[in-house]
């Protein structure tokens, strides 16, 4: 019989051992593979010049001359706490590269804290820091960008945007006066779609909105078609 008692213990002891139990689960081997599952793919979206997607590639590794994760200040995901030139490194606006991250930006751009991202999803009407929208776009997030004093365009993307919000997207809109006069953008990201308010269609935005939502993700937020 004790023979048999010690057999029962190795098995369960194995068992456990195979199953991780007993461990950390942030040290898992499984926590572990996900992670790196979902950075190895944020990497792959980042350099993915598709041409059949909307807009066009922004190559932020080469821009930045690293890749999304790096260990080093080759990061192109890396938080700094200083105003980037994204107008000379990528043009405007920007669909990626370093950006704030220093802590919630709360509600109001007038009144947000320095360095603060990334952003809520929703619909401003001020307009907020490109670095700190870089972050919710590192975030799986997608920014509509516009400036316009057309009141009727900006009314419907207002409508197009809040009714993608009710269904749990992952979206930004907000006024953004450095950009060139009568222009709307969308940008995820590596990937931006720019264009004159004469070119506008809301057709043009949700094309981008598909194709774009949540495909970068590294950090595995949900939202609607996460």
């Amino acid at each position: 019989m004790r023979w048999l008692l010690a057999l029962v213990v190795a098995v369960a002891v194995v068992a456990l051992a195979a199953c991780g139990g007993g461990g950390n689960d942030e040290e898992s081997p499984t926590t572990t593979a996900t992670e790196e599952s979902a950075v190895d793919a944020a990497r792959r979206v980042e350099a993915d010049n598709d041409p059949s997607l909307p807009g066009e590639f922004v190559d932020l590794q080469t821009i930045y001359v690293g890749y999304y994760g790096a260990t080093d200040a080759t990061n192109t995901g890396a938080h700094v706490t200083r105003k980037m030139d994204y107008a000379t490194e990528q043009g405007l606006p920007p669909a990626g590269g370093p950006h704030w991250g220093s802590g919630a930006c709360g509600e109001d751009p007038t009144s947000a804290p320095p360095f603060c991202g990334p952003v809520d999803w929703g619909i401003y009407r001020e307009p907020w820091d490109a670095e700190s929208l870089v972050h919710s776009m590192e975030h799986a997030g997608l920014v509509v960008w516009y400036n316009t004093t057309d009141q009727q365009v900006i009314d419907e993307l207002e409508a197009l945007v809040e009714r993608r919000l009710r269904a749990d997207e992952l979206i930004v809109l907000t006024p953004y006066p450095e950009m060139e006069d009568e222009m709307i953008a969308i940008t995820g990201w590596g990937r931006r779609d720019k264009f004159p308010v004469s070119q506008y269609t809301p057709e043009r935005v949700e094309m981008f909105l598909d194709a774009m939502r949540c495909r970068f993700n590294p950090e595995m937020l949900q939202g609607a078609g996460c």
